[in-house]
């Protein structure tokens, strides 16, 4: 298992040098989100000037070898000769010899420095030792370091500084600690880590940079591949909330990882409307954001073969611990005019208590911009708290010869329970004469629980099933992964977006979501299964699936459990026209 999570990151990193950013010049900052400014530490691991014989001692040795370079008996590779420039001149001379002879009589912790160091293709992340702060010294002592080098990308530097009285010996039993796991480790693999672990000997209140102000508070502290400083989360395991694991930083490398390649602009060109930009909502329960907004015109839509919408819902201060405690359903609305007729394009469950930032793929939906010019959107999402609803299409002209250009509504969902099927009759639908491609869209997630076992929606599997035009085609959506304990904390589900490191039941899989994960929707092609220009029919029903694959047969009666928690499934569906 361990050797298929090394093979999945590896393979996962292999396109970070495709992209990159250059230092950012600031302005800097001190706080989340704020762009990480310079800084220079001392470093136990850092590559020692003048040591060129690599024994990580500087000594009359190296003198030696440097003298003999200078008079051309010997020659030097390339990293002898970037160790022997001690003047850094990127001459070799005697002027280095002056300052090898200068490293001996005064020694000193070598540094470094995070500019010089800087290429846009990794992260980084601190470890603070500071028994004032809560969980601190258990994850200075967690016992999981081996699996935090096994699951983590090798992008990512790890830095380890105390604040307490003895920080210097702190780190040195830090570092004797991670030389005894690298140990065991391949010659390639103990390179790579001991040029990404870092182990500062100096107090951290004591710094001279920005960080002895930033991890003052933190147990840990993240600049991810924008530069950006950012706040990490619960390291504790979700299921049961036990536990300091060190090795859970990884995820938040992964994630950094993950928001990157999501967000990082490419040359790609696309347009981009705007739906709501930095829009106050006022939180609490069935609030909403609503307005017109431009569109192009019918005619200009038709370009347009894709499209993907972007939410950013930061909480106030930029502060997880201003975030919501709970995960909550939100989604992104076009109506009519007057706020009726509404079609659901986008759908996203939010984390607990991290900030979300999400990017999906919802090109179906351009169908729901018709006929253009301005459109009523509506977001909505219930219990947020304060925040500013950051909401923008991007539309991508991909030269495809069709474009979803109509739809027709079909069901939404309701309480699961035994009554639910009788909720959801056939529905016949006209497929026009010009229609190219013919798709089924929905979204289906499950939530809340009933009074017994049976009638649970959020972790119990449920199966979807749908036949189009009496047997023509058939199709199911189901969620083995509801009621699995880890499933929404594997690392390729955080590859894939969920936001790790939750203040909350996070790992556990749900039906059909994960919390801070956005839901994508759910397409089938059932063009194969419909009569292009006639009047066609689809069918659907529902069923617990408690075991296996199978669906009962003995669904429990509705249960009114109170508190306003009852199972349901939370549906929206369409028939969409491509021509």
């Amino acid at each position: 298992m361990k050797t298929m999570v090394a093979t999945f990151i590896i393979t996962m990193c292999s396109s970070w040098t495709l992209f990159s950013q250059d230092f950012h010049p600031g302005p800097y900052g001190t706080t989340f989100f704020d762009i990480a400014g310079p800084f220079t530490v001392q470093d136990l691991n850092a590559a020692v000037d003048g040591d060129v014989n690599f024994d990580e001692i500087v000594n009359v040795q190296d003198i030696i070898i440097i003298i003999n370079a200078i008079m051309g008996n010997i020659e030097l590779t390339a990293d002898q000769a970037e160790s022997a420039d001690v003047n850094g001149d990127e001459v070799l001379n005697i002027l280095d010899v002056v300052g090898i002879v200068n490293l001996i009589l005064y020694p000193q912790a070598a540094g470094w420095d995070f500019e010089s160091h800087w290429n846009g293709e990794e992260s980084y992340i601190f470890i603070h030792l500071s028994p004032t702060v809560g969980s601190s010294s258990a994850l200075w002592n967690s016992n999981t370091k081996l699996q935090l080098i096994e699951n983590s990308p090798s992008n990512v530097h790890y830095f380890f500084i105390s604040n307490q009285n003895t920080a210097p010996g702190d780190v040195q039993a830090m570092a004797n600690t991670f030389d005894t796991i690298l140990a065991g480790m391949s010659p390639e693999l103990q390179n790579h880590w001991n040029s990404h672990l870092h182990f500062i000997p100096q107090r951290s209140m004591n710094l001279d940079n920005w960080l002895a102000e930033s991890l003052q508070g933190n147990y840990a502290l993240g600049i991810d591949r924008f530069q950006r400083i950012m706040q990490i989360g619960y390291l504790g395991n979700p299921n049961g909330f036990t536990g300091t694991h060190m090795s859970y930083l990884a995820h938040e490398a992964v994630h950094y990882n993950y928001v990157w390649n999501t967000f990082f602009e490419t040359e790609q060109n696309y347009q981009e409307v705007v739906v709501f930009d930095s829009v106050l909502y006022n939180g609490g329960w069935g609030s909403t954001v609503t307005g017109m907004v431009d569109l192009p015109s019918a005619t200009d839509l038709e370009q347009f073969s894709r499209m993907e919408v972007e939410a950013w819902l930061p909480c106030s201060g930029y502060d997880d611990d201003n975030c919501d405690d709970y995960d909550r359903i939100a989604g992104l609305l076009v109506c009519e005019d007057d706020g009726t007729g509404c079609t659901e394009i986008a759908r996203w469950i939010t984390p607990f208590d991290r900030q979300p930032h999400w990017l999906t793929d919802i090109s179906p939906f351009i169908s729901a911009l018709y006929p253009g010019d301005s459109r009523f959107f509506k977001f909505y999402i219930s219990g947020w708290p304060n925040s500013l609803v950051t909401i923008k299409l991007r539309l991508f002209n991909e030269d495809e010869t069709v474009v979803p250009r109509s739809q027709q509504y079909l069901w939404s969902g309701g309480q699961f329970n035994s009554s639910y099927n009788s909720l959801h009759d056939p529905v016949i639908f006209e497929v026009p004469a010009e229609a190219v491609r013919v798709e089924f869209v929905s979204y289906i997630t499950g939530h809340g629980g009933g009074c017994d076992s049976g009638n649970c929606a959020e972790f119990c599997n449920s199966r979807h099933n749908f036949e189009v035009n009496g047997g023509m085609g058939e199709f199911s959506i189901a969620h083995p992964e509801a009621g699995t304990t880890t499933n929404c904390m594997q690392l390729e589900r955080i590859a894939e977006g969920v936001i790790p490191n939750q203040w909350g039941t996070w790992g556990y899989g749900r039906a059909g979501w994960c919390p801070g994960l956005d839901v994508s929707p759910y397409i089938q092609d059932v063009t194969d299964m419909v009569i292009i220009g006639d009047e066609n029919i689809i069918t659907y029903d529902a069923c617990w699936v408690p075991y296996g694959t199978q669906c009962t047969g003995n669904w429990p009666a509705p249960i009114d459990c109170g508190g306003g928690y009852q199972a349901e499934i939370i549906m929206s569906s369409y028939i969409v026209f491509w021509y």
